[in-house]
């Protein structure tokens, strides 16, 4: 039997949002997403987005989460997206890393997206080139002959990491902020 104090701090905790990464707790857990580093140009990106952003990465954006974002970018114009599925994905890793490529998380969970275990291995899932290709391959599944195009970027985010129903608004919240950074990468 559960005393009192045990039930309250148990109801109170499950009623809690799952644990999200702030942008200033990643620097200690973060794998390079770039075997060279941040670049210069990384830095001044970060520099000019930080006078942008107005969500959860205001302020945060430094050469290391630059570089992850563009490495993002890249990997989906390699694979033939446009920009809006680059935001998708930006809006997705703001949420579930704020942009770093994190050797942990919650559960078995890692990675830019934080994907478990069972996207793939360990090392996979903290490639983000391999990452993002197995996100861009998934929204595809959610979404075939490209009607990702019509749905709201929150909403395909929500889709493809499929949190519990209350926590869906996340990616939605930042989506204005992953359209800024995939325009000022991809340009």
């Amino acid at each position: 039997m559960l005393s009192t104090f045990t039930a309250a701090y148990l109801a109170l905790t499950l009623s809690l949002p799952p644990v999200e990464m702030r942008p200033d707790q990643v620097e200690h857990r973060a794998l390079p997403c770039v075997q060279a580093g941040a670049s210069a140009a990384d830095a001044n990106t970060a520099k000019v987005l930080n006078q942008q952003l107005t969500g959860k990465m205001r302020r945060y954006m430094n050469p290391y989460n630059t570089s992850c974002a563009r490495v993002i970018v890249e990997t989906v114009r390699r694979s033939g997206f446009n920009d809006r599925a680059a935001a998708i994905a930006i809006a997705t890793v703001i949420v579930e890393s704020s942009i770093a490529n994190l050797d942990g998380g919650l559960g078995d969970s890692v990675g830019l997206f934080q994907q478990r275990a069972s996207w793939g291995s360990f090392a996979q899932r903290t490639d983000p080139v391999w990452a993002t290709g197995k996100f861009l391959a998934v929204m595809r599944q959610f979404y075939p002959n490209d009607t990702w195009k019509n749905v709201a970027i929150g909403d395909v985010a929500a889709a493809v990491q499929r949190p519990a129903a209350k926590y869906r608004h996340r990616y939605g919240v930042e989506a204005g902020d992953a359209v800024k950074i995939a325009d000022e990468l991809w340009s």
